[in-house]
């Protein structure tokens, strides 16, 4: 039984679960490349590698937490809730102060 190709490029067709494997398999070695650029630098201790590692981790839950706040943010503005502040600013920017008695 032959592999069916991928009628772009002949590349063999891989299933989902295929492709998830590939990926899991990849990421792996990306992370075990890492791992051994830290382990065969003579320079680099076992708690520097340790430290970096708890680092990165760090990046990620700063990053993802500013894009929560942000969420957060224009949620709030959505549900009506603003600042005094935000308030005195809209109605400068929208001359609120101008509109005709009439409305």
């Amino acid at each position: 039984m032959t592999t069916p190709k991928h009628f772009m490029d002949n590349r063999p067709f891989l299933t989902n679960d295929e492709v998830q494997q590939e990926y899991s398999k990849q990421r792996k070695n990306r992370m075990q490349d890492a791992i051994d650029d830290y382990l065969q630098d003579e320079k680099v201790t076992a708690r520097q590698a340790y430290e970096e590692m708890l680092s990165c981790i760090d990046d990620v839950i700063q990053y993802h937490q500013q894009s929560l706040d942000r969420a957060n943010d224009l949620k709030h503005l959505m549900m009506g809730h603003r600042l005094l502040d935000d308030m005195q600013e809209l109605s400068e920017k929208w001359h609120y102060d101008k509109i005709p008695s009439r409305y």
